[in-house]
C-alpha cells in the first residue's frame, strides 16, 4: 500500500526536535520498518542537519524547504477572506501550498494529513482518486451548538472549515471520543477514535542515585514534595493559574514546583505570555520564589527523569485538551495527577486523578487540591495505583499504536 503522510510541520518528522504528534508519527514510520505494511512518502518541513542522516527502507522522507514569501502570503490572505465564506472553508497558507507543491498526484492509495487544517485544504484540492484521511489532534472551535443560525452566517470561519473537512475527508481520525463527539455535532459520520500511545518501556523510574543527583542539580531537598508542570509556554496551558495558586500556599513549607518546557515559537503572543509569567514570579516573596524552578526544555527521551522526581503532575489547561499525552505518561509512571476539567483529559484520566473545574474559582480550587495532595501520602499512593491501572487502557508500545492505526487506514 502506497501511503503519503503529511507531518504537522511545526517541527520536523522523525521527531528529532520533540513534539507529541511528531513522536506518534515517528512510531508509525519506525514500526513500519518491521512490518512493511506501507511504502511511505513522508512530507515534512526540513531540518538542515539531522534529517540528512536518517535513512529508512520503507519511508522516503520528502524534505520541504520553506522560505516565507511575504508578497505571496499577502495575496493568499486576501484570497482566504473569500474562501472562508465558501461552504468548504478551504483556508490555505503560503506554507501549506509550498509543502504540497511536490505532491505526487494519483500515486498513492491513501493520504494522511496530521493535524494541519491548511495543509489538508491545500491537499484536498489536488486529490482525485486517493483516500484522504485527516488525523485531528486538537479541538475544534466553536462548538456547533454554541452558535445560532444568524451567528453562523456572520461568523462562518470555523464552522465552514470543520464542515469542509467533513465533506472532503474519506475518514476523520480523532484522538479521543470527546473529540469524535464534537465532530459528530457538526454532522460527521466518517469519524473514528485512535487513542494516542506512549512507550511504556521508556517511562521507567531512574535509580535513587540518579534521582538524588537530579534533585541536587535542581535545588530540591529530600523533604520537599514536588509538583510538576510539563508543556508549552502558552496561555492555554494555564501556567499562570498554577503560579497564582502557589501564591496561596504559604503554609506548605516543603512544596516545590518544577515548570518544564519553553516558549517554542517565540511569537508576539507567546513572548508576552512569558513576560506575564516572569511578572507573577517577581511579585512573589523570596521564600515563594525559591519554591519554583524553571527547568527549560527537557528532551522527551529524558522526560522519565523528571517524572521520577515528581510527586504530582499538574495539568491546569484553560482550553479543551483533545487528549493529554502528559496525563497518560504521568499515570503510566504512577505519578498522581491534578488536571482541569478540559476536553479529553477526564476521558484519559477517568477516576485516576483529581479534576478541577475551570471558571472563576479555578485558582483557589487548584490551590486546595495541591494542598490535599501535599498533605496526604496515602492519597498519593491511592492515585498511583489507580493511575497505573488506567494507563493499561491505552497503547503502550509502537506496535500497539501502529496496529491500531493500520486497522483504520486499510
Amino acid at each position: 500500500m502506497k501511503l503519503a503522510i503529511f507531518a504537522p510541520n511545526v517541527l520536523p518528522v522523525p521527531a528529532i526536535e520533540g513534539g507529541a504528534v511528531e513522536e506518534l508519527t515517528t512510531y508509525i514510520i519506525e514500526e513500519n520498518e518491521q512490518k512493511h505494511n506501507y511504502d511511505i512518502d513522508l512530507y515534512t518541513i526540513d531540518n538542515d542537519d539531522q534529517l540528512t542522516d536518517l535513512v529508512y527502507n520503507y519511508t522516503n522522507i520528502i524534505r520541504i524547504k520553506y522560505k516565507k514569501n511575504y508578497l505571496k502570503e499577502k495575496v493568499i490572505n486576501k484570497l482566504n477572506g473569500f474562501l472562508i465564506r465558501m461552504p468548504n472553508g478551504r483556508v490555505i497558507s503560503d506554507f501549506s501550498e509550498c509543502l504540497t507543491h511536490e505532491f505526487k498526484k494519483d500515486y498513492y492509495d491513501a493520504v494522511v494529513v496530521e493535524d494541519n487544517r491548511q495543509v489538508f485544504n491545500s491537499i484536498a484540492r489536488k486529490i482525485s482518486r486517493e483516500k484522504l484521511i485527516f488525523h485531528v489532534h486538537d479541538d475544534i472551535y466553536p462548538p456547533s451548538d454554541d452558535l445560532n443560525k444568524m451567528q453562523l452566517l456572520v461568523h462562518p470561519k470555523e464552522y465552514n472549515m470543520v464542515k469542509g473537512i467533513i465533506r472532503s475527508a474519506d475518514k476523520i481520525i480523532t484522538v479521543s471520543h470527546y473529540l469524535e463527539k464534537r465532530f459528530r455535532k457538526f454532522g460527521a459520520k466518517n469519524t473514528v477514535t485512535l487513542y494516542n500511545g506512549i512507550l511504556k518501556d521508556n517511562l521507567v523510574s531512574t535509580s535513587l542515585k540518579n534521582q538524588n543527583l537530579l534533585k541536587n542539580k535542581l535545588g530540591i531537598s529530600r523533604e520537599e514534595i514536588v509538583f510538576t508542570f510539563i508543556g508549552r509556554f502558552t496561555s492555554d496551558k494555564g501556567i499562570d493559574k498554577l503560579l497564582s495558586a502557589l501564591k496561596l500556599l504559604k503554609d506548605c513549607p516543603n512544596l516545590k514546583c518544577l515548570i518544564v518546557g519553553k516558549n517554542w515559537l517565540h511569537s508576539n503572543v507567546e513572548n508576552e505570555y512569558s513576560i506575564k509569567l516572569q511578572k507573577i514570579v517577581a511579585s512573589m516573596s523570596d521564600d515563594m520564589k525559591s519554591k519554583i524552578v524553571f527547568t527549560g526544555y527537557v528532551d522527551h527521551q529524558n522526560i522519565n527523569e523528571i517524572y521520577s522526581i515528581s510527586d504530582c503532575v499538574v495539568i491546569p489547561s484553560q482550553y479543551e485538551e483533545a487528549f493529554g499525552v502528559v496525563a497518560l505518561e504521568a499515570i503510566t509512571m504512577g505519578i498522581p495527577v491534578i488536571a482541569s476539567n478540559s476536553g479529553g483529559l477526564p476521558e484519559v484520566l477517568d477516576r485516576a486523578a483529581i479534576i478541577v473545574n475551570r471558571g472563576n474559582n479555578f485558582v483557589p480550587e487548584l490551590a486546595k487540591k495541591i494542598k490535599q495532595i501535599y498533605s496526604s501520602p496515602n492519597l498519593r499512593r491511592q492515585l498511583k495505583e489507580k493511575g497505573k491501572k488506567r494507563s493499561e487502557s491505552f497503547p503502550q508500545t509502537r506496535e500497539e499504536y501502529f496496529n491500531n492505526f493500520s486497522k483504520i487506514v486499510k
